[in-house]
């Protein structure tokens, strides 16, 4: 994967973050300080990239960036919080990202996680609070990116600096429905696109949906997921929990 290094970031570690937001006592700016850059999680760069209310200043926060992306790299319980966060940071700092030649940096790193979350599927058979089916372990992050990097406006009108350039990742890695994981892939989005719950707003562009409602592909992946299911008894169970509605399931079943 594409890695930012510390040196293209053009700013020194910062002795202080300057809560331009005010919203963040002095004590828990110099306690995210504290932390060495290799033991932050979270809780500390979620703080520095808070959205819309960063702890720092541009050039505060944006020495972390390398940290934050390897954050997003080990694919983590809070991947996908720390994903929407950066990248409306991202959008909000859209001008000085590319001032300083890191926006496009940035979005090839995340177009190439987005890649690598589709290249596997990991199921959670135990469903998760709030949810009656199990879910794939990496969809709430696949979701973020492709949102953060598909969805063209944000809510007080500014723009999100990607474009669309989660669409040909999608339609590479997913459309082609090569094999049986871009088949199971392809399955959980359109499930999740007949359900109503998946890729909100413009993130879901006109390639992307005629991709998922296209009647031949959604035959090829359920033949695919079947005959992936067959000799993986787990991987049926899941199927079996997850098609639990709606003409997916009914082709799934037939």
């Amino acid at each position: 994967m594409t890695e930012i290094r510390q040196k293209q970031i053009p700013y020194r570690r910062p002795s202080k973050l300057s809560d331009p937001g005010c919203d963040f006592t002095p004590e828990e700016c110099a306690a995210i300080l504290a932390v060495p850059d290799e033991r932050m999680g979270f809780r500390e760069l979620g703080s520095i990239f808070q959205s819309y209310l960063p702890a720092g200043t541009y050039e505060e926060c944006a020495y972390f960036i390398p940290r934050v992306l390897r954050f997003l790299d080990d694919r983590g319980d809070d991947a996908s919080d720390m994903a929407d966060n950066f990248l409306v940071w991202v959008a909000e700092q859209k001008a000085e990202l590319e001032s300083d030649g890191l926006l496009l940096p940035i979005c090839v790193h995340l177009q190439e996680l987005l890649r690598s979350c589709l290249s596997e599927l990991r199921v959670q058979m135990d469903p998760l609070p709030g949810k009656d089916v199990p879910y794939p372990i990496d969809c709430s992050l696949v979701e973020s990116l492709i949102v953060g990097l598909n969805r063209t406006r944000l809510v007080n009108g500014k723009y999100r600096p990607f474009g669309n350039a989660a669409t040909p990742i999608i339609l590479d890695a997913v459309g082609t429905i090569k094999d049986g994981v871009a088949a199971s892939w392809f399955a959980i989005f359109a499930s999740l696109l007949e359900r109503g719950v998946f890729l909100l707003g413009e993130a879901i562009d006109a390639p992307i949906y005629d991709m998922l409602t296209d009647e031949a592909r959604i035959a090829k992946a359920c033949h695919l997921v079947r005959e992936a299911s067959r000799n993986d008894r787990q991987l049926a169970a899941f199927w079996r929990r997850w098609c639990w509605k709606g003409a997916f399931l009914r082709s799934f079943e037939d």
